[in-house]
């Protein structure tokens, strides 16, 4: 990446489709509020402004990369040394002299880099991540909203393939050469209601395009104080979740794994949702009680669910999700596209950047809180 990259093209160009990343916290006015899309951003920890240590920076990479893309991060930062081990043992030994981790390094690697000051994330959710690296003092920076808008779509394509009964009847009559009629009711999205729990990257996607996509009203629950986005009706604290329930009709889960999310979605929840609302899971399955959702829909006290993600994964055969009517699920794939890739490397290559340049980094998380 050039070194004068502006900042708009890089936040455009990474975020093709609608991504948005994090400001710096000079950043003011309706910039600090939203990016050229719109969409709201997160400021960024005031710890993620750092110097390096040594000259050159020694970056050590725990994720398998190409050549050219090994290229694009040098090039970010001329003043680094990529060091690229050929298996464990070799990067464990190299971690000694690394004062950056890109990728995800394991417990090892991280008890032997004793110079360690960043590490880069390959992934947006925190819950695997090593105990050992969650109380570590370095910085550490994640893929939050990299993978938002390809996520969105997968929302909206679970969710249509219930509401249009795609996944209940068109596919499985496609299959067997059989014109029928649907045997659910096919439902429309316009003039309808979605609630969003999180407005991170995938919440923030999920929800433009419900509202300007699907002429949907928005209500939305996220912890951190931020900016109500202009497509958002109402935006509360989580405590409102209760209020919020009742009026939607898709609730989508785009929260964070975290101890207080875990299970969020349990009997209380679905029982007060409407009969005719539909559920969307595209987060991490740990947020849902699973057994509630199977008799949720057995019993039929939800329309239908979509889900992306559940615990564990794979889901076993005999799990009686399987089992439950007018459910869809996919393998944890709804982040997977070609230009997934080109996205985290652009990141990558941006943060290696502000870093050599002593700049603050993109997406600094919060280690306590999880996100």
């Amino acid at each position: 990446m050039p070194q004068d990259v502006s900042r708009r093209g890089f936040l455009t160009g990474l975020g093709a489709g609608g991504a948005t990343l994090a400001l710096a916290p000079h950043a003011a006015g309706a910039e600090a509020a939203a990016g050229s899309s719109g969409a709201v951003v997160q400021a960024v920890h005031p710890l993620a402004e750092m110097k390096p240590a040594a000259t050159p920076i020694r970056v050590l990479v725990a994720a398998r990369l190409t050549p050219a893309e090994l290229d694009t991060i040098r090039q970010a930062a001329p003043g680094i040394e990529l060091i690229v081990p050929k298996d464990a043992a070799e990067r464990t030994a190299a971690a000694a002299a690394a004062e950056v981790i890109l990728g995800e390094p394991d417990v090892e690697t991280i008890r032997a880099a004793r110079d360690l000051k960043w590490v880069q994330h390959w992934a947006a959710g925190l819950e695997r991540l090593p105990r050992e690296l969650m109380e570590h003092p370095c910085v550490l920076t994640n893929m939050q909203r990299v993978f938002a808008p390809v996520i969105a779509e997968s929302a909206f394509g679970l969710l249509l393939s219930l509401t249009r009964g795609l996944a209940t009847d068109a596919v499985p009559n496609f299959a067997k050469r059989r014109w029928a009629a649907a045997s659910v009711p096919l439902e429309d999205l316009y003039g309808k209601t979605l609630g969003c729990v999180g407005m991170g990257g995938i919440g923030t996607e999920v929800s433009r395009r419900a509202h300007y996509g699907f002429g949907m009203k928005v209500l939305a629950v996220d912890p951190k104080p931020m900016p109500r986005p202009e497509w958002v009706a109402e935006l509360h604290e989580p405590a409102w979740l209760g209020e919020m329930v009742p009026q939607v009709d898709v609730l989508v889960s785009a929260a964070p794994h975290t101890r207080e999310t875990v299970k969020l979605f349990g009997e209380g929840v679905f029982r007060s949702m409407k009969k005719t609302a539909y559920f969307i899971n595209v987060s991490r399955g740990g947020l849902v009680d699973q057994e509630a959702l199977a008799r949720a829909l057995a019993e039929g006290w939800i329309r239908g669910a979509g889900l992306d993600v559940t615990t564990p994964e794979p889901l076993p055969p005999e799990h009686a999700l399987w089992d439950c009517p007018n459910l869809v699920i996919t393998p944890h794939s709804s982040g997977n596209a070609p230009i997934r890739q080109v996205r985290v490397v652009r990141l990558v290559a941006e943060n290696v950047r502000r870093y050599a340049s002593g700049l603050p980094l993109l997406n600094v998380v919060d280690k306590v809180k999880g996100y």
